[in-house]
């Protein structure tokens, strides 16, 4: 109140005053799309909102980090399914080889086609995604495998070096949702390397028993060929059983997705009920605010103003 205006004068800026916060406001609200600009605007509500937005940003990372997996394990479930292509191929080269009408000459051409499939499996094995080798577990940045078909006697023969610090472990743990997480990683040695606990290789030995057959076809050693096709039935038959790992993997990442799209969408919803204007209550609070302020102006602006001096005149 200014002392020196007269009580009606007074109450006149005051109701002008409000009337023009209240064309500020919606004006404001009007444009950014949002009736909390600031804490001041709703205090009771900053709170929740902070909440529901910081869920939202959760569950929105958890999101993005389970799109960048899941073509990690789409990526490893195919090449899982080309490294059991591969064995089917090395089954039917070892069928041909097999057979007593094979030459040496024949079998030393079916031993370089069952070396090319060695080098595809290294390769395999070694499979890198956005720059992390997805078979090495926790030494993702070193690929696993290297081809060496000049093992050693004293080196298990299967044709291949490890490359990685032993032991091999995963230990990666994603998120789903709310804090439920698996692991979705197997390393290469799981699949293609299989060991016993003394460290020797497995009877089911991918890399094994590829090499057994590329050896027995070099030597044109029937014997060691029937041998090597026995161990690739038994090598395929388990390279068969860990595809379901990813399979359940790629089920749960979808399904997981699935839900946070679901959680993300109800709580932009929520947030969207706290935060955002209702333009058209906005839009009629400012129509009817700026028409209330300009008829006052103009009421004004018409009352008379006489005072002593027009009189004394």
């Amino acid at each position: 109140m200014i002392p020196s205006l007269t009580a009606s004068e007074n109450s006149f800026l005051f109701h002008l005053s409000r009337l023009e916060a209240t064309i500020n406001t919606s004006s404001a609200q009007v444009t950014s799309g949002h009736r909390i600009g600031q804490p001041s605007d709703a205090p009771d509500q900053i709170s929740p909102l902070l909440q529901l937005q910081a869920s939202l940003g959760h569950n929105q990372n958890v999101e993005k980090n389970l799109a960048r997996v899941q073509a990690e394990v789409q990526t490893a479930d195919s090449g899982l399914s080309s490294a059991i292509q591969s064995l089917d191929q090395a089954l039917s080269l070892a069928a041909q080889g097999a057979s007593s009408t094979a030459s040496a000459a024949t079998r030393t051409n079916l031993a370089e086609q069952v070396q090319s499939l060695q080098s595809e499996l290294v390769g395999i094995a070694n499979t890198r995604v956005a720059g992390r080798y997805i078979f090495s577990g926790n030494q993702d940045t070193v690929a696993p495998y290297a081809l060496n078909l000049n093992q050693a006697l004293a080196v298990a023969q299967n044709g291949v070096d490890r490359l990685l610090t032993l032991p091999l472990k995963t230990t990666r743990q994603i998120e789903l949702s709310h804090h439920i997480t698996a692991g979705v990683d197997q390393t290469a040695q799981d699949l293609f390397d299989h060991r016993n606990a003394d460290d020797s290789l497995a009877t089911d030995n991918v890399f094994s028993a590829l090499n057994a057959l590329r050896v027995a076809l070099t030597n044109d050693n029937q014997p060691g060929i029937k041998a090597a096709q026995a161990s690739l039935q038994t090598a395929s038959a388990y390279l068969n059983s860990q595809e379901a790992f990813y399979g359940t993997a790629l089920t749960r990442i979808s399904s997981a997705k699935t839900q946070l799209d679901s959680e993300s969408i109800s709580l932009e919803q929520r947030i969207s009920s706290i935060r955002d204007t209702d333009v058209v209550q906005a839009a009629l609070q400012l129509s009817s605010a700026v028409a209330q302020n300009q008829a006052a102006l103009a009421a004004e602006s018409n009352r008379p103003h006489t005072t002593l001096f027009d009189y004394l005149g």
